[in-house]
């Protein structure tokens, strides 16, 4: 997807709830900003995989890494494979995890240049729910795409937040696939590399080839159960199914 235009829009007060032990904000705080996104969304990386003993195993093509790189990868797997909100999901008969290796695509943008050591550094874990219609997902990001203070430009969290918004949507639309009509994210606070990120959706309503999905994206504490987690992104999205979407289908690897 191409990230076309960052808008600045009017301010709204914020309020809190808890969901799965991550606080939700339920209404747009301060600092909006309107992007509209024109290109076919295929989700966070997703569909089955299993734990690998070498972080070469999470790619769909070859990638060479050091053996340091190697062992901060296996780390970062092994760290978000033990979050407790991951186990909780698991224990849950209402969630589907679903997974797929980086790189599916040679072309790619998240699952490709935005993929690996340094960057999104394992293929994110995805968790949704058909009856509750929402879609969560837990990554980590890496110092590679930090600014110079260590934050992430909010522009990438848009991108992140497009990619997990339009899983979700599919959940509502006939043939399970759909493209960005109007993504609108407010950032909060501050999200800065080396943290992992839940990232969670909810399918609002559809109508015909039209569905609205709203989001949030929340940074973990360095020590998990040591504070809150912090919201850094809070996104609506408007997502319509292109009317030829049943002859798409075979470009999307996954079935929801």
């Amino acid at each position: 997807m191409r990230l076309l235009s960052l808008l600045l829009g009017s301010a709204k007060k914020s309020t809190a709830s808890t969901w799965l032990g991550v606080k939700r904000q339920v209404s747009k705080p301060k600092v909006k900003r309107t992007v509209t996104f024109g290109a076919l969304t295929t989700g966070f990386g997703i569909a089955g995989y299993s734990l690998a003993s070498a972080a070469q195993k999470y790619h769909f093509y070859p990638v060479v890494y050091t053996d340091e790189q190697i062992k901060e990868i296996n780390h970062v797997e092994s760290s978000i494979q033990g979050l407790n909100l991951v186990q909780e999901l698991r224990r849950d008969p209402a969630y589907r995890e679903i997974r797929i290796p980086f790189n599916r695509s040679r072309h790619g943008f998240t699952n490709n240049l935005l993929a690996g050591y340094g960057r999104v550094t394992v293929p994110p874990l995805v968790f949704y729910n058909k009856e509750t219609t929402q879609v969560l997902a837990v990554a980590h990001i890496g110092e590679d795409v930090g600014l110079t203070d260590g934050s992430i430009h909010p522009g990438l969290l848009a991108t992140f937040m497009d990619e997990v918004l339009a899983l979700c949507s599919f959940l509502g639309l006939p043939n399970n696939i759909g493209v960005t009509a109007n993504l609108s994210i407010s950032n909060p606070s501050k999200a800065y590399v080396n943290r992992y990120y839940v990232l969670r959706s909810q399918l609002e309503w559809t109508k015909g080839r039209k569905a609205k999905v709203h989001g949030s994206a929340y940074m973990l504490p360095e020590k998990e159960g040591s504070k809150d987690s912090t919201c850094v992104a809070i996104a609506d999205g408007l997502f319509v199914e292109p009317r030829f979407a049943k002859y798409l289908k075979h470009v999307i690897p996954f079935q929801l």
